[in-house]
């Protein structure tokens, strides 16, 4: 949500959609292109960069104005403004992702030295705290949007069955990630060719120290399509 490394910020986002709006217009036409917006499912998906690589990496930063609770309430005032920018803008079908639990992610397992590689339970502590309030923020928008039909993908409980019981999805490593050490590596700090990286990445959840593996990813989306989305289908 904020301009960190090339992440682009949901203002920017904004400024992109009007300008495809505009387009869209001048190619279909008026009627045609209204239709379109409105029929469009809108996937939205924020809060992991904003904690784990805004709020708690940033020394002097976030952290010196909000408290973890009041750092929540922030951001879920920003998805509330801007999904009613979207709605403002047209839009009508709308999916709002939720956090996973981050705390588990190998980047935080390889620090979290005291815990013997754990999973980071405060961060998931503040993923589930941050799904709750975001979960209520979509039944009061659904209550005073008229036409609108907004729904939560929370990828949490699904993320952590994997992460808990993996053998039962087909994988076998959890704390670290394929590429490179599996640890600290990201980006585009992570390829197959470093010498170290896994030759089977289906058999890992994750690919980097951040990012899932694309095995995982099908497995979540398969999930929240069968059990949130297919009320779009």
């Amino acid at each position: 949500m904020f301009a960190l490394q090339s992440v682009i910020p949901l203002w920017k986002e904004l400024v992109f959609y009007k300008e495809y709006q505009r387009k869209l217009r001048t190619f279909l036409g008026e009627t045609q292109a209204s239709q379109t917006i409105s029929e469009a499912l809108y996937m939205i998906s924020m809060g992991t960069n904003d904690f784990l690589e805004n709020y708690y990496s940033i020394p002097g930063g976030r952290q010196s104005r909000f408290t973890v609770t009041q750092y929540e309430d922030f951001l879920i005032g920003i998805a509330g403004n801007f999904i009613k920018d979207l709605y403002g803008l047209g839009a009508r079908k709308i999916s709002v992702g939720g956090l996973p639990p981050m705390g588990c992610l190998p980047l935080e397992r390889a620090t979290n030295v005291a815990g013997r590689n754990d999973c980071v339970e405060r961060y998931n502590n503040v993923a589930l705290e941050f799904n709750d309030k975001m979960k209520k923020l979509i039944t009061s928008l659904n209550k005073d949007l008229p036409g609108i039909k907004l729904v939560f993908s929370n990828p949490y409980n699904i993320f952590m069955y994997l992460v808990k019981r993996p053998s039962e999805f087909g994988f076998q490593v959890t704390s670290v990630a394929c590429c490179a050490t599996g640890m600290f590596e990201m980006g585009y700090s992570c390829n197959q060719n470093n010498l170290l990286t896994c030759t089977d990445a289906d058999k890992y959840v994750f690919w980097d120290a951040f990012h899932p593996t694309q095995k995982t990813n099908s497995v979540i989306a398969s999930y929240l399509v069968k059990t949130v989305l297919a009320e779009f289908l």
